[in-house]
Order: structure tokens, then sequence, then C-alpha cells
């Protein structure tokens, strides 16, 4: 059987990191939200939760200088594959020179809310999904994945806590929006806990958690883009009520769709669980 590549740096070395960026000319920029993960013990964390099997399809969004995707190779041994998107082209090339030689290693260059879709056509769908996301375009990625109807079997990813909270949102609570509904209505989403934040360098300025993704069947079925959109709608204010939020619709079409489900036009969206306002969205469009 022929032998993997031995990957060698010291992910879990603030010290080595600093220098190999210094040599090649690169910094983290908050343009593209870079923070490195340099706790082990936080990235075996994530990396339980993603649970990689020896021959899986794995896609990991932000590769960053490869720390998760050192471990998250050798999990995928010689029948699986892993793709790395990468926006930063300084850390691209660094990604290529590490881990080029590995047979199930790929990378994707550019924006992955712009190249996820070319990767699905010519790849298929992975099976499992993770990534440290960054802060400023997490849940732009994670939409784009739900709506593309890209749902992995497996889907972990870091985010800052108060993204995690949202995700996560029961109704009436503060967080609640049409983006916990949207992750409700296609997943169990759990967030499993908070990251320290010297787990990543530079040290953010808010905590960090991990969710975890399971996909519900039937999403597709319910949540059709005309669907997603009312629901959307539902929240346009948050001070409003359902009538006066969804007035497009009809108001005399809203007031029968609440009524046919024993809804009362008076509340407003955010009282309503993810599954009340899809029905509700069902008749509406």
């Amino acid at each position: 059987m022929e032998e993997l590549p031995i990957f060698f740096m010291n992910y879990d070395s603030q010290k080595e990191i600093i220098a190999v960026l210094a040599e090649r000319g690169l910094r983290p920029t908050k343009k593209f939200g870079q923070n490195f993960m340099i706790s082990r013990a936080a990235r075996e964390k994530v990396l339980f939760y993603v649970n990689i099997k020896e021959g899986d399809s794995v896609w990991e969004i932000g590769g960053g200088l490869g720390a998760m995707t050192s471990m998250a190779l050798d999990k995928v041994g010689q029948g699986g594959h892993l793709t790395v998107f990468e926006i930063d082209r300084g850390y691209i090339d660094f990604l290529t020179e590490q881990f080029g030689d590995h047979p199930g290693f790929r990378i994707a260059q550019g924006d992955m809310v712009k190249t996820w879709k070319g990767v699905a056509s010519q790849y298929g769908k992975p099976d499992v999904i993770f990534g440290n996301l960054p802060y400023n375009s997490a849940s732009a990625m994670i939409t784009q994945l739900i709506e593309g109807d890209c749902l992995a079997e497996r889907m972990v990813f870091t985010v800052q806590k108060e993204m995690g909270l949202r995700i996560t949102a029961k109704p009436g609570s503060a967080d609640y929006s049409s983006f916990s509904v949207l992750c409700q209505l296609a997943c169990d989403a759990v967030y499993q806990g908070d990251l320290k934040s010297g787990s990543f360098y530079p040290v953010p300025d808010v905590v960090s958690g991990i969710v975890t993704f399971t996909p519900k069947s039937g999403f597709r079925e319910i949540a059709t883009p005309q669907v997603l959109k009312a629901v959307r709608d539902m929240f346009a204010s948050r001070r409003k009520t359902l009538l006066n939020n969804l007035r497009p619709y009809g108001i005399e079409k809203v007031q029968e769709a609440c009524a046919s489900l024993g809804i009362d036009i008076g509340t407003r969206a955010e009282a309503l669980t993810p599954s009340q306002l899809a029905q509700l969205a069902q008749l509406l469009t």
C-alpha cells in the first residue's frame, strides 16, 4: 500500500505560525475573518463532532494554514477526498505546497459562496462539511448550503457565539429570526458549547462556539424559494404583527390563512415555531 505524505508543522505554536506568516509575507486579515485555531484540543473537539470516516468526501471551508486540514486528511485515508475552500491567494499557495502531494487533496480557489456550485457539479455533494467560518460571512455561507440544497450528512462549524445562539434560538427569544427558522426547518441544529478566545490567533474580540447541523428529511418539499421568502417577509419588521408585515400578500388572504391555522393575525412572527411559519408561508404562496 502506498504511504501517504506526512505533514510537518506545529499548529499549536503561535510562535511558529507567526514565523511562517512573516516568512511568506502573510498576515491574518479582518477582511476575510481569519483567526487560526492554535489549540489542538479545540481542533479535536470540532473534528469529534465532524466524525470523518475513511473514504468520506469532505469539504472544509477556510483552510488557512491547514491546522484542521492535516487532521482531516489523516482521517479520510486513501479512499476519501478533502476539498478545501480558500479565498486568499497566499494561503492557497501554502496549502498546495503542504498538501498537494496527498492523493485525496483538492483546493477550490475563491469565495466559497460563489464556487461551491461548480465544485458540487464536478465532484458531487460531500458526505461531510466543516469549517472555522469567518464571522463576517458565516451566515451567507450557511444560507447558500441550505437554500442551494447542499446539505451534507454531517455539518459542523465554528461561528461567533452570537450567531450560534441565533441559529438555535427558540420562538419568543430575542435571537429568534428568519435565519433561525431557515436553519431549523432544514436541520436539527445544536450549539455544542463555547471555544476559548485563546484557542485562536489572533485572539478574537468575541466568543466563538461550535454548531452542528443534521439535515431533516423533506425540507426541500416544504421550503420552496417562495416559502422561504414569505418567512423572511414575516420578520421584515420585528415590531410589526404578521398582518402588517404580510400586507403585500393581501389582507384577506393573510386573514384566511391565519384563521385556518388558528393563528391570531395580531401575533408577531417571533412567537411562532418554524413549522407554523412554514405552514403559513405555504398557504400564502
